[in-house]
């Protein structure tokens, strides 16, 4: 399966992790700073809409942009995660993925090294993005299934 078969695949990955789970279920923290279910689909939603697809964009349509860090725990504590509804989220989230999995779809060969910088990494090409991408999604799913 390729890196954008993957990245594809995450939403639905998201949806039977967190499907019939009771309220509680979904705002119970595990130990130290994990994120509860429903935090997680939040914290997803939010790298997505505002860290990764704007991302893609910028990567596609400028030379070399600077990419500011986002700091997930900060937007969590923010934005309050487990007083937010779960459903309105996870489509969210899904929408936007599924943006820039037809964005990425799209693209010639090429396309997949143009750079940007990475604050708090330095220059990276689309596709080390994507592999960061990836990553972080797999940490995600880990630790969901830990819950």
């Amino acid at each position: 399966m390729s890196v954008i078969d993957r990245l594809a695949a995450m939403p639905q990955t998201v949806r039977e992790i967190v499907g019939g789970r009771s309220a509680g279920d979904l705002s119970r923290r595990g130990s130290g700073d994990t994120f509860s279910l429903r935090e997680s689909v939040l914290h997803l939603r939010d790298l997505d809409v505002d860290g990764y697809e704007q991302r893609v964009v910028r990567i596609l349509g400028e030379e070399n942009p600077f990419l500011p860090d986002i700091d997930g725990a900060k937007l969590a504590g923010e934005r309050d995660y487990n007083a937010q509804p779960l459903a309105p989220a996870l489509e969210a989230f899904a929408a936007s993925r599924a943006r820039s999995i037809a964005r990425l779809r799209a693209l010639r060969d090429e396309d997949f090294e143009r750079t940007a910088e990475l604050e708090g990494v330095g220059r990276i090409t689309l596709r080390e993005l994507l592999q960061r991408w990836l990553e972080h999604d797999a940490g995600h799913v880990a630790e969901m299934e830990a819950l």
